[in-house]
């Protein structure tokens, strides 16, 4: 500390270095204080589902518009990461998935030698939520937010006794979504859990709903690992048709800052 001489006092101001070292400590109480109220789970997942689709075929001219009413769908690739960021009992949470589906027609017949519907599509719900506040083993949160569906579908068949052609033809809406998660601690280190959504309501999809049932593992405080069974319901039709039906086994793991 240095001071200047004044009549009989001085008045003492700290040194430059003094005073970063204060504001750094002051800094790093109020994050740390901060971080203590704030946790962010990410859990990259896969779903193994079986998929029966329904969507509107691209476009095609009336003298090679294939006749086939037997597919067979599967889930070709696919990327999926659930996040949700909280502060206190109040978060925001995103779940995003790109899958690529290959549909190939059974017995095509002799119009063509091969019938392929590829679709992409990609949903992405983003929720505010709410923790309710109770004590013990069980735990609420509610849901409230929006999903959104990109869907694009390129359509290619094979000549046969008619010429092959290539159609395609994509869409995008977006569904308001509302819902709630409920878990409960099983033992030490596992909880089961169950996170249902409803929506659509007429906005856009007709209806909207997904429901996944599972149990958690937490090895670390920083890790832990899913498994469940989720089924996934989305039927569109505004011009464009989309009626989605998948389920399946749910694996994820994740990680928890």
């Amino acid at each position: 500390m240095r001071g200047d001489k004044g009549s009989g006092f001085r008045i003492l101001t700290p040194e430059p270095r003094t005073l970063t070292v204060l504001c750094a400590l002051f800094l790093f109480t109020a994050l740390s204080a901060a971080a203590q109220n704030w946790s962010v789970d990410l859990t990259p997942y896969l779903w193994v589902a079986s998929v029966g689709i329904d969507t509107s075929l691209p476009a095609t001219p009336p003298s090679t518009s294939p006749t086939v009413d037997r597919f067979d769908t599967r889930i070709s690739a696919g990327a999926m990461l659930a996040a949700e960021a909280r502060y206190r009992s109040v978060g925001l949470f995103v779940d995003f998935a790109w899958l690529q589906l290959n549909t190939e027609a059974i017995n095509p017949g002799p119009a063509y030698s091969a019938v392929n519907l590829k679709s992409d599509f990609i949903h992405s719900t983003a929720a505010l939520t709410y923790r309710l506040p109770l004590e013990g083993k069980f735990q609420v949160e509610a849901l409230a937010g929006a999903r959104i569906w990109h869907v694009a579908n390129d359509l290619e068949s094979t000549k046969g006794l008619l010429p092959g052609f290539d159609a395609s033809a994509d869409k995008t809406w977006v569904d308001p979504m509302v819902g709630a998660s409920l878990s409960y601690g099983l033992m030490k280190r596992w909880s089961g859990g169950l996170k249902g959504l409803v929506g659509g309501f007429g906005v856009s999809a007709d209806i909207a709903g997904e429901v996944f049932a599972g149990v958690t593992y937490k090895y670390k405080e920083w890790g832990s690992a899913r498994l469940g069974y989720r089924y996934l319901y989305e039927q569109y039709d505004r011009a464009f048709k989309f009626n989605l039906d998948a389920q399946g086994f749910l694996l994820g793991f994740g990680f928890h800052f």
